[in-house]
């Protein structure tokens, strides 16, 4: 795409049809595609606190509830982003990227800086440069993964969790470079981080761009009405069209690579006690070449038909609709609906459990074992959440496309994506209790339960409205974001924390003293286990709602017999 169509999409538009091709560019899909993988790696990077917070407790004397203190300030910045939903609704995801490029640089030289003694080392600028750092990470998140759903309205199950994914493997990227090619070096890692961050940012406000028919404010201007018509044509196209799958199947070959890799390489560096430096290097060398194969997943090329520019023909034969959406034409429609707040009411109920685990994994093992705090430790529970929420991630990414490609006699869905409600709930409660009645030797296993719902349910939660609800995506998907803050402030440090800093003053131990008895974290995760179960309730609510609603449009409908396309964004059942 030249830089001059880049600003017109009319003229784009027309340049495409003038030289025969399809007006849906797949080569521009898979440039945005592989971008969107590695700003997936940057959105984990809230995932790597457990890296520092060695550290920060050793340097700069920092409590339990302090380091919760720090991680919850950080996570409501990575989760408060409502506001940013109106600059993406009128001007799109450049806007977005370069705020992400500002406060992800502040963070990061802030947070070395502080590490190097050049700025006083407190909770207070700690949290404040690492809550700048979590708004470049959870805003980088909702830009990027709402631009997907838009390009790839046909395939957004096998796709975004396929750049989900990277989110659940960045943290287990990061955790082995610090362990590899910065290991004794924390700041030289951060400064990293900035670099990377700096990078992908200015690559993904250039590359990730919304789809033609796309229209905001900001593309309205100085159009006619012609022109705007022209450009919402090409929306069937994007409905219809395809993936290359030899391009998801690569994909998704690199991502397996990757996690088989990590899985052997994890327990060896964090238990083998004297590795040789020269293997070490190798090891990041390994990595750092492992993730830059992204890029070269699958060729594209432009050997779109030239008889397919024209709408009409583009269009399929067949029924390959989705199921109905809930249809609203303004936000408040979708406020003043049970079936928005029900998945609101799960989220809230599911969450605490993977929260508390993904962002206190060392003072849980203190808990549970009695071992000291390490840096191995750390490093070994990070990657873990990493290899964990890669697989929950996966997981419903099959699941999804199974629901779409998957039909009875009938025509109509077998299995409706609702069904996937039940299994974040499921193994939350499931992990809660093992948690809570293993002993702290087989404390890997609740982890890695934890950790694949947290993949299960983040994947969730980027698909669901796209799913259940006809527009308005960004928004909504921002509105879970704001359940999330919620659960930070509520769960992390109003319950854990300061449960966790109670417990500390009855067992009467000194401030360099760690909480390393099961009772500092037994009630949090009670509360949190009983949540979950209270989830499989609401999530019943929500499935039985909503295939009702389907079963209603269906019966409604002309034809209702054959594959249904979504309901129009006006229509009632």
């Amino acid at each position: 795409m030249q830089l001059s169509d880049w600003f017109s999409q009319v003229q784009y538009l027309h340049a495409r049809r003038e030289k025969g091709l399809h007006p849906v560019n797949e080569m521009n899909r898979f440039t945005i595609l592989v971008c969107g993988l590695f700003c997936g790696i940057c959105v984990s990077l809230p995932y790597t606190f457990d890296l520092y917070t060695t550290q920060l407790r050793d340097q700069f004397e920092l409590s339990a509830g302090d380091l919760s203190t720090v991680s919850t300030v950080g996570l409501v910045f990575f989760f408060f982003l409502l506001p940013f939903s109106v600059i993406f609704e009128m001007f799109g995801p450049f806007a977005n990227f370069m705020i992400c490029l500002a406060t992800g640089v502040i963070g990061t030289v802030g947070l070395a800086q502080t590490f190097s003694g050049a700025i006083p080392g407190n909770v207070t600028t700690i949290s404040m440069f690492y809550a700048f750092l979590n708004l470049a990470s959870g805003l980088i998140d909702t830009t990027y993964i709402s631009t997907l759903f838009e390009v790839f309205p046909r395939n957004r199950g096998p796709v975004v969790c396929l750049a989900k994914v990277m989110t659940g493997l960045g943290s287990t990227i990061f955790a082995c470079l610090s362990t590899t090619l910065f290991k004794g070096s924390l700041i030289g890692f951060i400064y990293f981080l900035c670099a990377f961050i700096a990078v992908v940012t200015v690559c993904a406000s250039a590359l990730i761009v919304l789809p033609l028919y796309y229209m905001n404010w900001w593309r309205l201007r100085g159009k006619s009405a012609e022109e705007v018509a022209l450009l919402r044509t090409t929306k069937p196209l994007y409905e219809y069209k395809f993936v290359p799958v030899r391009r998801l199947i690569v994909g998704y070959a690199v991502v397996l690579t990757l996690i088989v890799f990590f899985t052997v390489e994890t327990p060896v560096v964090s238990y083998v006690s004297r590795l040789p430096r020269s293997v070490e290097l190798t090891i990041g060398v390994v990595v750092s070449l492992r993730a830059i194969a992204l890029s070269y997943e699958a060729s594209a090329s432009e050997r779109d038909a030239s008889a397919g520019a024209a709408v009409a023909d583009a269009m399929p034969t067949g029924g390959n609709a989705s199921d109905p959406r809930y249809p609203g034409s303004t936000v408040l429609d979708y406020l003043k609906s049970l079936d928005l707040w029900l998945i609101l009411l799960y989220m809230f109920c599911v969450s605490p459990m993977g929260i508390i685990m993904s962002y206190n994994g060392s003072t849980i093992s203190i808990a549970k074992t009695g071992n000291p705090r390490s840096t191995q430790t750390a490093a070994l529970y990070t990657a873990f959440i990493g290899l964990g929420n890669s697989v929950g991630r996966i997981a419903f990414g099959l699941f999804e496309a199974y629901v779409q490609h998957t039909k009875g006699l009938s025509g109509r869905r077998r299995v409706l994506v609702t069904a996937a409600l039940f299994v974040s709930p499921t193994l939350a409660t499931v992990g809660g209790v093992l948690l809570l009645v293993l002993p702290g030797k087989l404390i890997l296993l609740p982890y890695i339960v934890v950790y694949i719902m947290n993949g299960f349910s983040a994947a969730l939660q980027a698909l669901i409205f796209t799913c259940l609800f006809e527009s308005f995506h960004n928004t909504l998907y921002n509105m879970a974001f704001m359940v999330m803050v919620i659960c930070v402030i509520v769960f992390n440090r109003l319950l854990f924390g300061m449960y966790v800093d109670m417990q500390h003053r009855k067992l009467r131990l000194s401030a360099s003293q760690e909480c390393n008895r099961a009772v500092c974290i037994e009630t949090p995760f009670i509360v949190a286990t009983c949540l979950a179960a209270g989830g499989l309730l609401v999530a019943g609510l929500a499935h039985v709602r909503y295939a009702r609603f389907v079963a209603r449009v269906q019966e409604w409908r002309p034809g209702a017999s054959k594959p249904t396309k979504c309901c129009s964004p006006h229509s009632r059942p």
